[in-house]
């Protein structure tokens, strides 16, 4: 539950955090405090509560001798990103496997299908990856999950980090995914999902031990 002391405090909040999403302030960017609550229109005593808010979410953080700075993930942070998203994923597929419409397993094929027929854009395949796993967290009916995992902000800081493999090498991943989904296979669903996380942890744990 996010507590502030009034309206504009809210207002920031908001709109530094989507400013965070949109990469309009990019990781390891300097939050200049002065400019930025001139930029919105307060003064700095609502915007310190919004960026209080902020780090103890882990979208900023403060360092010594550079000041407020967006977030700028270490490679064992991502590594642990990835440990949580595997387990709360392995088990919302397992949830989604077995109670999805088929409405919503037509939904997930269609935000790839494009991808199959042309050249891949990134940018959009990177914003596609992320609607996709959030369908599936918000789908699995358990609210409680879901929560969790909006609250940690795991699809939040992965958009930060950027695609870390190549559209190429995951779409036929996630087409094999949905293909289990559809045909309810909850064991292969889950075994697919988590293995689909574990090849971008491993990438990572190879480049941390060189």
């Amino acid at each position: 539950m996010k507590i502030f002391n009034n309206e504009l405090s809210s207002q920031a909040y908001e709109t530094v955090r989507a400013m965070i999403i949109s990469k309009e302030l990019i990781p390891g960017q300097k939050i200049v405090q002065d400019r930025l609550a001139e930029d919105l229109g307060i003064s700095r005593t609502p915007l310190r509560s919004a960026l209080q808010m902020l780090e103890g979410e882990g979208l900023i953080e403060s360092l010594p001798r550079k000041g407020v700075i967006v977030k700028e993930f270490k490679d064992e942070e991502v590594v642990e990103i990835y440990d949580c998203r595997m387990a709360l994923e392995g088990t919302a597929i397992r949830l989604f496997t077995e109670r999805a419409s088929v409405e919503e397993i037509l939904n997930l094929r269609n935000m790839f299908l494009p991808f199959l027929k042309e050249e891949i854009d990134e940018s959009l395949y990177s914003e596609v990856d992320g609607n996709f796993h959030d369908a599936i967290m918000e789908g699995c009916g358990n609210s409680f999950l879901h929560k969790i995992f909006q609250q940690s902000n795991l699809l939040v800081c992965i958009d930060l980090i950027g695609l870390l493999r190549s559209p190429k090498e995951t779409l036929p991943e996630h087409m094999a995914i949905i293909d289990a989904i559809e045909n309810r296979d909850v064991d292969l669903a889950e075994s697919l999902a988590k293995a689909h996380l574990d090849k971008t942890k491993q990438l990572i744990l190879k480049r941390i031990n060189g």
